[in-house]
C-alpha cells in the first residue's frame, strides 16, 4: 500500500483516482499542482469537479457521453482543457482506465499531462513555416510569389493526413519536390519516400515493379521480389506521369487502393499495404479521362486532393530568389566565388518565356558557371546559354496612368463617359480599366453589358497607347 501510493506520487503527470461512483478518492502532488486546488477541497467530489472541457466541443450531452466512467473500458484517450482553480484553461491529454475486480468496474484512474508547451511550440513551429513561406522558401521550394504562398498553404494543410493528391504542373515546375515536401512534413516523414516513374518502364515490367513477384513467374524472374506498394508502405509512393500508366494496370492500382492489399505476380496470397499515394503528371488529368485515356474511377480515387505548380512564366518574381538559390548551390559544387548576375543578364533571364520552367533555369544558371572565366564573380549575359541571350530585354516602364474616381452616379451618360475613359486610358486592358474604376473586372464586364459597351472597345490594333 505504501509502495504503491509513493509511486502514484513520484508520477510526473497529474493522476485522479475514481471510486465506483465517480468520487475522487485520491489525487497526487502533480495533479493537485495541474488543478490548483488542495486535496481537502477536492476529496469526496465527482469527477465533474475537475471541470473538464472539450478543446472543440461544449455540449453537455457529449460531456456526458466522454465521461472517464463511461470510456474508461476502452482506454479513452483525448485532448481537452482543464479549468484550474483561478479560472484559467490549461490544455491536457487525458487518459483513462478502468480498475476491475472480477469482472465489475470498482473505479477508474484518470491520467492528465499539461500539453500547453507543446501547443504553443506547435504554434510557434507553424508560425516559422508561413513566415519561411513568406519570405521565399517552403522546405527545397523556393519562391515568395502568390502564387507560391499558396501552395505552400495547400501543402501545409494536407501534409498532416494520409489522404492521396494529384500533382499537375508542367514539365520542369518541380512536381516531385512538392511531392517530396509534403512527405517531409506530414506524418510519415520517418518513412521512405519511393519515386516511380510510369512513363520509363515497359508495360510488361510495370506489373512486376509496383505489385512484386515471385520466382519463376515469368522469364527472368529468378528470386522473389517485394513491389513497390510493399517497399513503401507505411511511407510515401510517388507516381510520376501518372498518365502513361496503361489502362489494365489502372484498374489493378485501382483494386490495390481500393483494397490496400496487393498479391505478387505468380502468387495467390494477398499482402497488406498501407503506403500513401502521392501521383503527378504535365497533363490535364481530367481531359485524359474524357478522352478515355485514363480510368475516371481511378481518377477521383487518387484526386482526392489536387495540387497545381504554376509554371515560371507566371511568377517571375521568383526567378530573382531562384536565381540567388542555384548560384549558392553551384558555388558549392564547383568550388567558386560567384556572387550575382549582371543587370542586363538579370534582364535576359526576366524576359524569357522558360518553356523548361525551373529546370531550365537551373541548367541555365550551371551553363553560366562552366562557361563564366574563373577569377570572375559576376555571370555576364554573353556566359548564358544561346537560347537566353537572345530574349529580348525588358522594355523601360512607363509612368502609371492617373487613376479614375471609382463611379459613384447613376446617370448612365456620365457612367458612360467614365467607363470609356477608363478604357482610353488603359489601352483597352480591361483588368487595369478596372482597377481604374476601383471594381472586378468581372464587374467592369457587367458594366460594358449593361450600358451597350460590350462590342464598343476598339481593335488592339487601333487602340491609343496611355498616356504618360
Amino acid at each position: 500500500k505504501h509502495f504503491r501510493r509513493a509511486m502514484i506520487e513520484a508520477i510526473p503527470c497529474a493522476i485522479f483516482i475514481l471510486d465506483e461512483s465517480g468520487r475522487v478518492i485520491h489525487w497526487n502532488a502533480a495533479a493537485r499542482q495541474l488543478s490548483g486546488y488542495a486535496s481537502k477541497e477536492m476529496a469526496g467530489l465527482t469527477c465533474q469537479a475537475m471541470r473538464l472541457r472539450l478543446a472543440r466541443h461544449q455540449d453537455q450531452m457529449l460531456l456526458e457521453t466522454m465521461c472517464p466512467l463511461r470510456t474508461a473500458g476502452a482506454g479513452w484517450d483525448d485532448e481537452c482543457e482543464m479549468c484550474r482553480k483561478d479560472g484559467s484553461l490549461v490544455p491536457v491529454v487525458r487518459k483513462t482506465s478502468g480498475v476491475h475486480d472480477d469482472g465489475k468496474q470498482i473505479g477508474t484512474i484518470v491520467a492528465m499531462m499539461d500539453v500547453s508547451l507543446v501547443k504553443r511550440q506547435r504554434g510557434e513551429l507553424a508560425n516559422l513555416t508561413r513566415e519561411m513561406a513568406r519570405s521565399g522558401r517552403f522546405g527545397r521550394l523556393v519562391g515568395g510569389s502568390p502564387r507560391m504562398r499558396t501552395l505552400y498553404e495547400q501543402i501545409e494543410q494536407i501534409a498532416q493526413t494520409d489522404a492521396s493528391a494529384v500533382i499537375e504542373g508542367e514539365v520542369g515546375t518541380g512536381k516531385e519536390l512538392v511531392a517530396r515536401t509534403i512527405h517531409a512534413a506530414g506524418g510519415r516523414a520517418g518513412g521512405v519516400f519511393l519515386p516511380v516513374n510510369c512513363g520509363a518502364l515497359p508495360d510488361s515490367l510495370l506489373d512486376a515493379d509496383l505489385f512484386g513477384h515471385v520466382r519463376g513467374a515469368f522469364t527472368g524472374a529468378t528470386a522473389d521480389r517485394a513491389g513497390r506498394f510493399e517497399e513503401a508502405t507505411g511511407g510515401t509512393l510517388f507516381l510520376d506521369e501518372i498518365d502513361e500508366m496503361p489502362l489494365s494496370s489502372q484498374a489493378k492500382l485501382l483494386r490495390v487502393l481500393r483494397e490496400g492489399e496487393v498479391t505478387r505476380i505468380g502468387e495467390s496470397r494477398p499482402r497488406k499495404v498501407y503506403p500513401r499515394i502521392l501521383a503527378a503528371t504535365s497533363k490535364d488529368l481530367a481531359a485524359e479521362v474524357k478522352a478515355g485515356r485514363f480510368r475516371e474511377d481511378l481518377f477521383f480515387r487518387l484526386r482526392v486532393v489536387g495540387l497545381h505548380v504554376p509554371p515560371l512564366r507566371e511568377r517571375k518574381e521568383d526567378i530573382t530568389d531562384l536565381v540567388t538559390h542555384f548560384i549558392k548551390r553551384f558555388n558549392g559544387k564547383y568550388d567558386r566565388k560567384i556572387t550575382r548576375l549582371t543587370p542586363e543578364a538579370m534582364d535576359r533571364l526576366l524576359a524569357c518565356r522558360w518553356p523548361g520552367n525551373v529546370r531550365e533555369l537551373e541548367h541555365a544558371i550551371e551553363h553560366a558557371f562552366v562557361v563564366t572565366k574563373r577569377k570572375c564573380v559576376e555571370i555576364e549575359t554573353a556566359c548564358l546559354p544561346p537560347e537566353i541571350q537572345g530574349s529580348a530585354p525588358r522594355p523601360p516602364r512607363r509612368p502609371a496612368p492617373q487613376p479614375v474616381e471609382p463611379l459613384d452616379v447613376a446617370a448612365d451618360a456620365d457612367e458612360v463617359t467614365c467607363v470609356r475613359r477608363a478604357l482610353e486610358q488603359a489601352a483597352g486592358n480591361k483588368a487595369q480599366a478596372a482597377r481604374l474604376l476601383g471594381i472586378t473586372r468581372a464587374g467592369l464586364y457587367k458594366k460594358l453589358r449593361r450600358l451597350g459597351l460590350a462590342q464598343a472597345t476598339p481593335p488592339r490594333s487601333m487602340r491609343t497607347k496611355p498616356s504618360p
